[in-house]
């Protein structure tokens, strides 16, 4: 069996305040590692991470209270009302709430998923402040991307595994810098294809969508009720050249986890095959 070397690229909510980068990396890469191993029964298998959400976020601006809300970005809330419609919310938050549409957006997400108001909340604030700091901030957007396009160098993975907002990280590192072939490039909980809020804003903007340079497959794993992987039904209608589109559950109340991902039946069978 050969030793699989792993690049994790995290999604939102990885912010690690009391460490520095390289001590957060790792930290993340020990959690990933474990998840990993467990399923695949493997200790052939060694996990690095590249550690953006330092450049993102910070501990002065994480969510704190019922006002959080109020204090996201314009940009940041009317992505959040589009990703509601896109998940069906349309007309609960618009009837009789337009005074507080976000509210209604929370009270839609907590009663139709079954969560707790507080955890439907500090999700939005936390994927969107991350999404709009993204998208509209040039020079935080460029580190995060030379930071995860630096691992690629570093590491020389065989295989990319992305998570939520790192499934876009990484793919714009993967059209943007040089890097090493990459076997397999993985994606979990990918927000990839959501329209208007990240699909039409990805680098490159000229042609068309596809697998990025150098790599050889793309592998696309969503639960069926991930309310970041929109829209459903996968990738590969709005990206050339993936190789699949796979739905499995990975958890009633854990949906959009990464280590509920990387722990999946569905992860394990994709990696077994580069073993």
């Amino acid at each position: 069996m050969n030793d699989l070397r792993v690049l994790g690229i995290h999604g939102v909510g990885n912010l690690q305040p009391s460490l520095a980068p390289g001590p957060a990396a790792r930290r993340i890469a020990d959690w990933w590692l474990k998840a990993l191993a467990k399923r695949l029964g493997s200790t052939a298998l060694t996990v690095e991470m590249a550690y953006y959400a330092h450049l993102l976020s910070s501990a002065e601006n994480l969510p704190q209270g019922e006002e959080e809300l109020d204090l996201l970005p314009q940009w940041a809330q009317d992505d959040a009302l589009i990703w509601g419609r896109l998940l069906g919310a349309g007309d609960d938050i618009a009837q009789g709430r337009l005074s507080a549409p976000l509210r209604a957006l929370v009270d839609w997400i907590a009663r139709t998923y079954g969560l707790d108001h507080r955890l439907a909340r500090m999700f939005i604030v936390l994927f969107f402040a991350e999404v709009n700091a993204y998208f509209t901030d040039s020079d935080r957007r460029g580190a995060a991307v030379t930071e995860v396009a630096d691992a690629l160098e570093r590491v020389e993975p065989r295989v990319v595994v992305a998570h939520s907002l790192g499934s876009v990280v990484a793919y714009e590192a993967l059209w943007t810098s040089p890097h090493p072939e990459i076997e397999l490039f993985l994606t979990l909980g990918s927000p990839l294809a959501m329209p208007d809020v990240v699909y039409d804003r990805l680098l490159p903007h000229e042609g068309a969508r596809r697998l990025p340079p150098g790599v050889a497959r793309w592998i696309n794993i969503a639960d069926p009720g991930d309310i970041v992987a929109v829209p459903r039904g996968g990738i590969a209608a709005g990206f050339q050249q993936v190789t699949a589109d796979i739905t499995d559950g990975i958890g009633a109340f854990d949906f959009h986890r990464a280590t509920k991902y990387l722990a999946c039946a569905a992860t394990a069978g994709v990696l077994a095959a580069h073993m």
